[in-house]
C-alpha cells in the first residue's frame, strides 16, 4: 500500500512540467515572479512543486560565487509554506513573512540586525492587524494609501486598478470595525512607525536583505494548499506577496485549483463586480499570476503507467525499481502518451519478473481502461482506490475468504463510481441467491453490441456496405436470448457496457462473498432482509432509469396480493428515504398515482425526509401526481412550502397554484 502524500519520485511523467517550472524560476529576467501551478484536487500539484524544489536545491554555484566559508553554495533559497496551517493565526500575512525571514536568517547568520529590524516592523503591523481583526479583512486601513501612491511602482496599471478596488474595500470595512474615520490621502510617503510607512520600510529593508544573501540568485517560496483555505486566507496570501514580498530576486509558486480560488476571491469581495455582473475573482487571479502551469488529467495510457509503476514500487527492490523508472522515462521521451511500463516492458528491463508483480500487472491491465476512465485520470483517486482495494483483499485473506483480486477490483470500480448500478447488481444477486442470470445476459449483450460496432467500423473503412439484413442475420446467429428484467437496457448504458466488457467476466460467478467486503454504499433494509426473490427482483426493476422498462413493471405491482404488496411498498419507501434523489422516488410517485391505496404511505414517508434533501424536480412531480384532496398530501405540501429549501418551496407553490387552477380549485391529479 502507498502513503497518500506528495511524492518526491516522478511516477506521473511530469518531468516536462518540472522543466517548465525550473526554467522559469531560474531565468533572472523574469524576476520578481509569481507562478500558479493549476490543477484539480489530487492531480499532483504538491508533488510537482516538491520535485522542482529538489532540483533547485541540487544546483550548485560556481566556486568563485561561494563565500569564504563555503556555506553559500546553493544559488536558490527555497522555502515551503502552507497558509492552510496558519488559519488559526490572527494574520496569515505575518506568518508568511515570518517564515521567509526565518529561512533567510538561517542562511545569513550575520544579518541578524537587519532581520531584527524587519521583525520589529512585522510586530507593529501585527498589532494593528489584531486590533482590526478579521472583520477588518487583510490590511491595516492605512496601508492602502501608501500602496497606491507608489510603494510598489513596478506594478502594471491594470493590476494597480484591481488592487486599488480590493484594498479600498478592505480599508472601508476595517475603519468600520475600528470606528475610526478613513485616513486622508497623504501627499508624501509616511514615516516609518506608522502602518503605511512600515509597509514601505519593510519592502526596502527586505529587498536589501535578499540582495545580501551570498551567492543567491533568488529566494523562491513554494505555497501549497491555497485552495483549502478560507476566502480571507486566500486574499491574505496574495496581499502578502504583492504588497510586502514582491521584490527583486524573489519568486512565488502557488499550487491551487483555479475555480476554487476565484470563488474565494468573489466571496471575499461580493460587492465588487465586473461590468457584466460577474465577480472579480478571475481578473484578480489573472493579474496576480504572471505565469500558469496547468496539470492535465492523466490519459488512459498515463493512468495505466502510473498504476503499474505503483505496483513496481511495491514489489521491486530499489535497484530494480530505479531501472524501471529509467526505462519508463525513455519510453515517455519517445512517445509521451504511450503506456510507459507494463508486463512487456518489465520483461525487457528485469531478468525475472516477481510473481506477485506479474499477477498485479495482469489484472491491472484488464481493469485499467475502466478504472482510468471512471476515476477521471486523477492520481490521488487512483492511489486511494488501490489502497482501499488492497485493504479489503488483505482483510479477506486474513479471514480465509477466497476472493479473486481482479473480481474484487472490477466490482469496486462499479461501487465507487456508479452506486445506482452497483445497487441493481446487488439486488439481482440477492434475488437469485447466487450467480444471477441478469449478469450473464447483460455481458452477452455488451459483448455482442461491441462486435457489431467494430464490424460496422471495419466495413466502413474497407468501403463495404453492411445491409440491415446482414446486421439482423449477425444478431440472429450470435445473440443470446433477450435478457429479462431490464438487463439489456442496463447493459446498453455506455459506462456499464465498458465495465461489462472488461475482464474478468462475472457470468456464473457468485458475487455474494465479494459484497461482504465491497458494500460501503449498499442500501439493505427490508429488500435485503426478508423479501421473497420475486419481490426483490420487482423492487430492482421498478427503479430502472429507462421510463418504458420501469413502467412495464407497474402492472405486476398492482397484481400483488395484499401481503406481498405491503412488503413491496415498505421496501420501496425505505429506498426512497435512504436516497430521495434516486429513481425509487419517481417509481413511488408514479405508482401512487395509479394506486390510491399507496398515496398515504408515500406521503407519510416523504414527510419523514428533511425538505432540504428533496430535489425540486421531485416536488414538482409530487404535485402533479398526488391527489391534493388527500389530507396527508396536503400536509406534505404545506411542509414543503414552509421549508428552508427555497427551490422546493417555490416549485411546489407554483405547481400547486397551477394544478388547482387547472382543476377549478377542486384539487386532484394533473398529468
Amino acid at each position: 500500500m502507498w502513503a497518500d502524500n506528495e511524492a518526491d519520485l516522478d511516477l506521473l511523467g511530469f518531468d516536462f512540467l518540472v522543466d517548465e517550472l525550473v526554467v522559469a524560476l531560474t531565468e533572472p529576467r523574469l524576476l520578481p515572479l509569481t507562478i500558479g501551478v493549476l490543477g484539480d484536487w489530487g492531480s499532483g500539484k504538491s508533488s510537482l512543486m516538491q520535485i522542482a524544489a529538489r532540483e533547485l536545491n541540487d544546483l550548485r554555484n560556481e566556486p568563485d560565487q561561494v563565500d569564504d566559508e563555503g556555506t553559500a553554495n546553493a544559488p536558490y533559497l527555497t522555502i515551503n509554506f502552507s497558509p492552510w496551517q496558519y488559519e488559526d493565526h490572527n494574520d496569515v500575512k505575518i506568518a508568511l513573512m515570518s517564515a521567509v525571514l526565518d529561512a533567510i536568517a538561517t542562511r545569513v547568520p550575520d544579518a541578524q540586525e537587519q532581520v531584527g529590524r524587519l521583525r520589529r516592523i512585522l510586530d507593529r503591523l501585527g498589532r494593528v492587524s489584531r486590533r482590526v481583526g478579521r472583520a477588518g479583512v487583510t490590511a491595516a486601513p492605512t496601508v492602502v494609501p501608501i500602496v497606491l501612491q507608489g510603494a510598489i511602482p513596478e506594478m502594471d496599471p491594470d493590476t494597480m486598478e484591481l488592487v486599488t478596488a480590493a484594498t479600498n474595500a478592505a480599508a472601508s470595512e476595517a475603519h468600520k470595525a475600528l470606528g475610526d474615520p478613513p485616513p486622508q490621502k497623504q501627499p508624501d510617503a509616511e514615516k516609518p512607525g506608522t502602518p503605511t510607512g512600515d509597509v514601505d520600510a519593510f519592502r526596502r529593508e527586505f529587498a536589501a536583505l535578499v540582495k545580501r544573501i551570498p551567492g543567491c540568485e533568488a529566494v523562491i517560496v513554494f505555497i501549497d494548499d491555497l485552495d483549502r483555505c478560507l476566502p480571507e486566507t486566500v486574499v491574505d496570501t496574495f496581499e502578502a506577496i504583492r504588497l510586502f514580498l514582491n521584490t527583486p530576486k524573489t519568486a512565488y509558486v502557488l499550487a491551487l485549483n483555479q475555480n476554487v480560488v476565484e470563488s474565494a476571491v468573489d466571496s471575499r469581495y461580493p460587492k465588487l463586480k465586473r461590468p457584466d455582473g460577474a465577480g472579480i475573482g478571475r481578473d484578480y487571479l489573472e493579474k496576480m499570476l504572471q505565469l500558469k502551469i496547468a496539470i492535465p488529467p492523466l490519459s488512459a495510457p498515463e493512468a495505466e503507467t502510473y498504476v503499474n509503476l505503483l505496483f513496481a514500487e511495491l514489489h521491486l527492490d530499489e535497484e530494480s525499481f530505479t531501472k524501471v523508472l529509467e526505462k519508463s522515462a525513455d519510453v515517455r521521451r519517445g512517445n509521451g502518451l504511450a503506456v510507459a511500463f507494463n508486463t512487456g516492458i518489465a520483461g525487457d528491463v528485469l531478468k525475472d519478473i516477481p510473481a506477485k508483480l506479474a499477477a498485479d500487472l495482469k489484472w491491472a491491465a484488464d481493469i485499467s481502461p475502466v478504472m482510468g476512465a471512471s476515476l477521471r485520470g486523477n492520481p490521488r483517486q487512483l492511489k486511494r482506490f488501490l489502497n482501499n482495494l488492497l485493504l479489503k483483499h488483505r482483510s479477506a485473506v486474513r479471514r480465509g475468504a477466497d476472493l479473486k483480486l481482479p473480481v474484487l477490483a472490477k466490482l469496486m470500480v462499479l461501487e465507487d463510481q456508479y452506486n445506482t448500478d452497483f445497487q441493481k447488481l446487488f439486488d439481482w444477486e440477492l434475488a437469485a441467491a447466487g450467480a444471477c442470470p441478469e449478469m450473464r445476459d447483460a455481458e452477452a449483450h455488451a459483448r455482442i453490441g461491441h462486435i457489431d460496432a467494430e464490424a460496422s467500423v471495419t466495413a466502413g473503412k474497407s468501403g463495404a456496405t453492411v445491409t440491415p439484413q446482414q446486421t439482423e442475420k449477425n444478431k440472429t446467429t450470435r445473440e443470446a436470448p433477450a435478457p429479462p428484467n431490464g438487463a439489456q437496457n442496463w447493459a446498453s448504458k455506455t459506462h456499464i457496457a465498458e465495465w461489462l466488457r472488461a475482464d474478468p467476466a462475472f457470468a456464473g460467478t457468485d458475487l455474494r462473498p465479494y459484497f461482504t467486503y465491497s458494500r460501503d454504499k449498499l442500501s439493505f433494509g427490508v429488500s435485503a432482509s426478508r423479501l421473497a426473490p420475486h419481490l426483490q427482483r420487482l423492487i430492482t426493476d421498478v427503479q430502472s432509469d429507462i421510463d418504458a422498462s420501469r413502467r412495464q413493471q407497474y402492472a405486476a405491482v398492482s397484481a400483488l396480493d395484499s401481503n406481498d404488496r405491503a412488503q413491496f411498498v415498505e421496501a420501496l419507501l425505505e429506498r426512497v428515504q435512504r436516497d430521495p434523489a434516486s429513481m425509487a422516488l419517481t417509481a413511488a410517485l408514479e405508482l401512487a398515482e395509479k394506486n390510491q391505496d399507496m398515496v398515504s404511505a408515500v406521503s407519510s414517508a416523504l414527510q419523514q425526509i428533511p425538505p432540504s434533501a428533496i430535489p425540486a424536480s421531485a416536488g414538482s412531480m409530487a404535485v402533479r401526481r398526488l391527489p391534493h384532496g388527500n389530507p396527508n398530501v396536503a400536509k406534505l405540501f404545506d411542509r414543503w412550502e414552509a421549508s428552508d429549501n427555497a427551490r422546493l418551496r417555490i416549485v411546489v407553490s407554483q405547481a400547486r397554484k397551477a394544478s388547482d387552477k387547472a382543476k377549478g380549485g377542486l384539487g386532484g391529479n394533473v398529468r
